[in-house]
């Protein structure tokens, strides 16, 4: 693993997701939008992990690396959960069980949402306690990541959730392309119809995201399983105390111990440690380069263009302005104000508008009536 590609090609991965999140978050989409919070709280920490512990994994930081440690567990369940929730939403949308969205139906379905993508993810975090033989772990150019106890109750806590949660999101997913497919010419007006946020290009872009992410991750987490499982004798479980004996040691693993291992373990934990910045990579290919996402690029450009130019003709006019020009006209007389026929033409109205920083001088005229 190239340890300086690694840095920064997570640190591109924030701004990948940056880019896209401000549009999201005003069409307040909660699968998205959870989306977005998990890819978040991993690629962040990953990004500023591979570059404190990119030379040597000393052991520094232990409260962070608590927090954050615990955030990818969250992460690792909350990125297929959020996954799962928007293609539930999608096919529910395509099988028009939905037409129209009360109040009450659109904060139900926030509310499930956000059991399903926060809660549960949440609740794993606090779970993985019951799995965690020491505190954490650090590896060089990668930083510190979560430590589990070899046993069984890893398999039904942490491990069998991101597989449960992808194979029903591919399902849901299938189910909705298959509506969209045979509802293709009135799927527009169902859509608008529900008063949704999603149009029919997200809806497609949220598809094609789903579908990449679980191409990616799910044949991804189950060979790193087998293959551990295949490796590695799962240890009994003897109680708390024996698992958490020695709980506040901290591996570490360095360049050199990774070259010591075979090439397909290796590999494995690339593509473990690559997958946040491939799913941020994803979102911004999808949201970050649509034609949504140009049009606000233009609108943006063009009203910076706007402003700037704005703050320079004030600042044009501030300068020029500074000294009035006087303009001596004369005053009229009574009757050459009260006829309008060939005297009023004499003396044609001017538009002061056209005078900026104009000083108007009238003299009076000294004829008689």
């Amino acid at each position: 693993m190239s340890g300086t590609a690694f840095v920064v090609c997570n640190f591109l991965a924030i701004a990948f997701l940056a880019v896209p999140t401000p549009w999201h978050w005003s069409a307040r989409n909660t699968a998205t939008l959870l989306f977005i919070f998990w890819c978040a709280v991993t690629i962040i920490p990953m990004a500023l992990n591979s570059a404190i512990w990119y030379h040597h994994p000393h052991v520094r930081a232990p409260v962070y690396c608590d927090i954050v440690t615990k955030l990818r567990v969250g992460g690792d369940i909350g990125i297929p959960a959020s996954i799962f929730c928007i293609n539930r939403q999608l096919e529910a949308i395509a099988a028009a069980r939905q037409a129209q969205f009360s109040g009450r139906d659109r904060r139900r379905q926030r509310l499930i949402e956000l059991a399903i993508g926060l809660g549960f993810p949440v609740l794993i975090m606090i779970l993985h306690v019951v799995v965690q033989g020491h505190r954490y772990d650090i590896v060089q150019g990668v930083g510190c990541i979560p430590a589990y106890y070899w046993s069984l109750p890893l398999i039904f806590i942490i491990w069998i959730w991101p597989i449960v949660f992808y194979l029903a999101a591919a399902v849901y997913a299938v189910l909705a392309f298959r509506l969209f497919v045979a509802r293709r010419f009135q799927f527009a007006r169902l859509l608008e119809s529900s008063k949704s946020a999603i149009s029919t290009g997200r809806f497609v872009r949220l598809i094609a995201l789903s579908v990449f992410q679980i191409a990616y991750s799910l044949p991804v987490a189950l060979y790193i399983h087998i293959s551990q499982l295949r490796n590695q004798k799962l240890k009994a479980y003897n109680g708390w105390t024996s698992v958490h004996f020695d709980f506040n040691y901290v591996g570490v693993v360095t360049f050199a111990d990774l070259r010591r291992v075979s090439a397909s373990d290796e590999a494995l934990s690339q593509l473990s440690y690559w997958s946040y910045a491939i799913s941020c990579a994803l979102f911004f290919i999808f949201f970050g380069l649509g034609e949504e996402s140009v049009a606000n690029y233009k609108r943006g450009f063009y009203g910076a263009l706007r402003k700037l130019g704005g703050r320079r003709m004030e600042s044009s006019a501030g300068k020029t302005g500074t000294d009035p020009v006087q303009i001596s006209l004369p005053e009229l007389s009574h009757a050459e104000s009260s006829d309008f026929g060939y005297e009023h033409d004499k003396h044609p109205r001017i538009d002061a508008s056209h005078f900026s920083g104009v000083v108007v001088t009238v003299h009076e005229d000294k004829a008689t009536v």
